[in-house]
């Protein structure tokens, strides 16, 4: 934008130091880059750089006006970027991350849509149990259960979802009946989530209050497709969320125990969330990574069937 030149010339001046620095960044002599600022400074009618001194120092008005002009002339920038690529496919590389089972279960499935949709895309998974730092780590989205718990991000609920009781038919057989969330802790095997050596323990809602229930196994785990697994094998009960084992209880190969009661090992919240960080013009990629999962995950209720996201037809 030519209209904006002379002001581009100004704040460089000042980012770079010097108008001999600045004249070689722009392809200028160090006459034309004066000569600009001088008549930017007659438009304005308020001087902008303090010509008396050794070092090139901004006036408090050059203070003022470099601050603004800075953070307008990068929202011009990104604005005409974007307004050149908004026909264009989205490109480049997609640095994903995602909890392990949210990643194995449910994203997985979708990489060969996504990837058939946005051919020039690349896309970077990594899994963990860890939240990340989108920045530090450079990430463009992590992928959660549960609520946002730092304001530095901007949070998509994508789906609901809730934690069930799943055990075999073999164990069920041989083991005495769970009727209510007390008998847990009568003898079961619970085989339990636990990322470090924190106490584990289960919770329900009793009259909708939280009671918390003193669980005890043999296994613990910080991968809930390992928890899963060790139950089918008949080892004991687990909580796992409802679309990582909905086809396993379909199938038969688990049983869903305590059907009429909400339970949980972190927060009753126990949502799919997408986190991106806050920014005034999010990356093309970004968005329709985001819309993409928004849009498969409200194909079907993944508590119902979460597998038939990998077969749904793409629109």
């Amino acid at each position: 934008m030519k209209a904006l030149d002379p002001v581009r010339i100004f704040v460089t001046t000042l980012q770079l130091g010097s108008l001999s620095a600045a004249a070689r960044a722009l392809g200028l002599s160090p006459a034309t880059v004066s000569r600009r600022i001088a008549a930017l400074e007659e438009e304005l009618g308020v001087r902008l750089l303090d010509r008396n001194s050794r070092q090139l120092m901004p006036t408090e008005a050059g203070q003022i006006y470099h601050q603004r002009m800075e953070r307008i002339l990068e929202d011009v920038a990104q604005t005409e970027n974007l307004a050149r690529h908004i026909k264009k496919a989205p490109e480049g590389q997609l640095r994903v991350h995602s909890r392990t089972l949210l990643g194995i279960r449910l994203i997985a499935p979708l990489l060969h849509r996504f990837s058939a949709r946005y051919p020039d895309l690349t896309i970077d998974l990594h899994l963990s149990e860890e939240p990340v730092n989108l920045i530090e780590q450079n990430f463009d989205v992590d992928l959660r259960l549960g609520p946002l718990d730092d304001s530095s991000y901007v949070a998509r609920k994508l789906a609901v979802g809730e934690r069930i009781v799943v055990a075999s038919p073999s164990y069920v057989r041989s083991h005495a009946p769970v009727r209510v969330p007390e008998d847990l802790e009568k003898g079961h095997n619970c085989l339990t989530y636990r990322k470090h050596r924190e106490p584990t323990s289960w919770r329900y809602l009793k009259d909708g209050q939280p009671s918390t229930l003193a669980v005890q196994g043999t296994v613990y785990a910080n991968n809930g497709e390992v928890l899963r697994r060790a139950a089918i094998s008949g080892l004991g009960i687990a909580l796992l969320a409802d679309w990582s084992v909905s086809d396993d209880v379909q199938a038969g190969r688990l049983v869903h125990l305590l059907p009429g009661y909400k339970l949980t090992n972190t927060t009753f919240d126990n949502g799919v969330y997408v986190l991106f960080r806050d920014t005034r013009m999010l990356p093309q990629k970004v968005r329709v990574f985001i819309d993409f999962l928004a849009e498969a995950f409200g194909e079907v209720e993944l508590h119902r069937a979460p597998l038939a996201l990998s077969v749904a037809a793409d629109k």
